[in-house]
């Protein structure tokens, strides 16, 4: 069974516990829309390089939950990513009905996917795995950046929308990230993500370091 049809069962299975993740609030009103391609205002580059340089690599770790649509299909997964930066992330997800679950971790260059039938698959990058199993493009890298409130400083950054001092909005390889909630240290707690018709509602229930 190949990640497609893993994914297919994960959504109608884990239907049901949708719930799971609340209605977020809406965006908070932009102050301050920068896109970098088509303008080159003082304040939006000063804005962007802050951005770009706080979004250096280290040890942190998350957990959360996903509310995930792709057309007419939805589902939810739990989420729990922890990052070492240069030396690479491990990722874990779980369907919280079926307790079916996944792991995709990436070291020194090397990524292994487990929990597929046949035994795990390896690769040179995990991004590249996952587009050979599934021929979706899963921008694992990005996201590293993403939930963390930051783009991705190795990619083209399309646009970015703040309110106040925090960013609300970036739109980074087609992809619209709004980050709707933070936390008292100004983490993202709720993001909400959409390219075409995949959708994605993330509730980030912990932030906290690497766990060893």
């Amino acid at each position: 069974m190949n990640l497609r049809r893993v994914a297919s069962v994960v959504m109608a299975a884990s239907l049901a516990s949708c719930n799971t993740i609340p209605t977020a609030p809406a965006p908070a009103t932009a102050t301050l829309v920068c896109e970098p391609l088509l303008s080159k205002s003082a304040e939006c580059v000063r804005r962007i390089d802050a951005l770009t340089a706080s979004a250096q690599p280290g040890p942190w770790g998350m957990g959360a939950r996903a509310a995930i649509s792709h057309g007419r299909q939805s589902g939810s997964l739990g989420v729990e990513w922890e990052d070492a930066g240069s030396s690479g992330y491990l990722v874990a997800l779980t369907a919280p009905i079926t307790r079916q679950g996944w792991r995709l971790q990436e070291q020194n260059g090397r990524a292994t996917l487990e929990g597929m039938a046949g035994g795990p698959r390896t690769g040179v990058d995990g991004s590249a795995l996952l587009r050979q199993a599934t021929g979706f493009e899963i921008p694992v890298q990005a996201l590293r950046y993403w939930m963390r409130g930051y783009p991705d400083p190795s990619r083209p950054l399309a646009k970015a929308a703040f309110a106040g001092d925090q960013l609300a909005t970036l739109v980074q390889d087609g992809w619209q990230i709004d980050y709707l909630a933070r936390d008292a240290q100004g983490r993202p707690t709720r993001i909400n993500a959409a390219r075409g018709d995949d959708r994605v509602r993330l509730v980030i229930d912990r932030w906290g370091p690497l766990e060893q």
